[in-house]
């Protein structure tokens, strides 16, 4: 009867160690909160280096940096970054050219007809 008490020991063990992204960004995003932080993050990257998940998140132009030691489950360090508000967008650019090359054409065209 001990080995059957030993090898559910050892289950329950195995199911308290385990720690993976998942839990790291729902602990991550429970940290947040408590700190106030309370809206709608989402996760932006999770990355394990060594013991140490980094768990990346945005909230509308933030964006939280949080470091969780993986067999301490400790949060060792966290960052907030204030995201980029302007970025460049592909369609403004092809749209800009576009309008410039209208404009070349018709004072060309406007030249060769001799309205210039």
């Amino acid at each position: 009867m001990s080995s059957t008490s030993t090898i559910e020991d050892a289950s329950v063990t195995l199911e308290l160690s385990r720690f993976d992204a998942e839990i790291a960004t729902s602990m991550t995003l429970d940290f947040l909160e408590r700190l106030g932080y309370k809206g709608k993050w989402l996760p932006l990257k999770v990355s394990l280096e060594g013991e140490i998940y980094i768990v990346e998140m945005i909230l509308e132009k933030k964006t939280a940096k949080v470091q969780i030691n993986s067999s301490t489950k400790e949060i060792k360090e966290y960052e907030f970054q204030e995201t980029e508000t302007e970025t460049k967008s592909p369609i403004k650019s092809k749209g800009l050219i576009f309008l410039i090359a209208v404009i070349g054409i018709a004072a060309l065209s406007a030249k060769l007809l001799g309205v210039f």
